[in-house]
């Protein structure tokens, strides 16, 4: 078995990609169930999604869909009623426009710090 990814760089930062607000209504399922929910934020590789109720354990794999979209992924963290999923594939940046509107994002340079 491999030892977890620390997904920090050695400047301390922890995304590739920035997060947008998203605000969006979503459907998260998964194999046992189906949970309505909001899309609160969003990246090229990974969701904060808020649930009405407690969301899947850790590791589980999950579908989430809002408006047109639809994509697959994994549940790493959760506190409460929230989760951070992470896709299993990244999302082009033109689905990350038709999500939550505006210009195409630019990844956020390695080594570089968001203040």
């Amino acid at each position: 078995m491999s030892e977890p990814r620390n997904r920090s760089d050695r400047f301390g930062n922890r995304r590739r990609y920035r997060r947008i607000e998203a605000g969006q209504r979503l459907l998260l399922i998964s194999v046992a169930s189906r949970m309505d929910g909001e899309l609160r934020d969003l990246s090229q590789t990974g969701a904060r999604v808020s649930l009405r109720m407690a969301p899947p354990r850790r590791g589980r794999d999950v579908l989430l869909r809002w408006g047109s979209q639809e994509f697959f992924g994994q549940v790493v963290w959760s506190k409460g009623n929230e989760a951070g999923v992470a896709f299993h594939k990244p999302i082009s940046p033109e689905e990350l426009v038709e999500t939550v509107g505006g210009e195409v994002p630019a990844a956020l340079p390695t080594g570089r710090r968001v203040l």
